[in-house]
């Protein structure tokens, strides 16, 4: 057996996957590439979300976290009250930190992985059902093939660095995850 890259338990049982067997679990590129999108996703929260050019400055999330005073009964007052899409969006963060700190240190889990790009994706995905829901009740025409590209350009002029960061992280972390880069912890 080839000499193990990653630390298991010791007496920890060792299952021959598919994955294991095309040799996936000690691919570091796939590891790399996981690494760099959960830090896009940990740099988008101090970049500003929102176009400056809109006039507002853009939102950036850090001012939103660095407000929150860490006392314990604040905290336990912000959870119980935030809505819990808030809470899975800054859940995001600390979830993709984290799995970035162990991949750095040659322990990378794929829950912590499928967590957050999982959670940012599905978060994205229903902010967009929402907005198609209410796009239609409004009588606002929906995207088509034709005229894709036209919301695409529309939505460089509004979303900043840090939600195309954030997304983009999202997603490819959920990808790697998916395919696997390491053990299947």
């Amino acid at each position: 057996m080839a000499k193990r890259v990653f630390p298991t338990l010791p007496g920890a049982a060792v299952h021959d996957t598919p994955a294991r067997k095309a040799g996936h679990w000690k691919d570091p590129k796939m590891r790399m590439i996981a690494l760099l999108a959960s830090a896009a996703m940990v740099v988008s929260l101090f970049l500003p979300w929102l176009n400056p050019a809109l006039g507002a400055g853009g939102f950036v999330p850090w001012d939103l976290v660095k407000n929150i005073d860490p006392d314990a009964e604040t905290l336990k007052k912000f959870v119980t009250e935030a809505p819990p899409l808030l809470l899975v969006f800054l859940a995001t963060f600390p979830l993709a930190a984290l799995f970035a700190l162990l991949a750095l240190v040659g322990a990378p889990v794929r829950l912590l992985a499928l967590l957050a790009g999982g959670g940012a994706i599905g978060l994205i995905g229903y902010a967009l059902w929402k907005l198609r829901d209410q796009a239609t009740a409004m009588g606002i025409p929906l995207p088509t093939t034709e005229n894709l590209t036209d919301y695409a350009k529309a939505s460089t002029d509004v979303f900043g660095y840090g939600a195309f960061a954030w997304a983009g992280g999202a997603a490819i972390l959920l990808l790697a995850a998916l395919v696997g880069f390491g053990d299947r912890r």
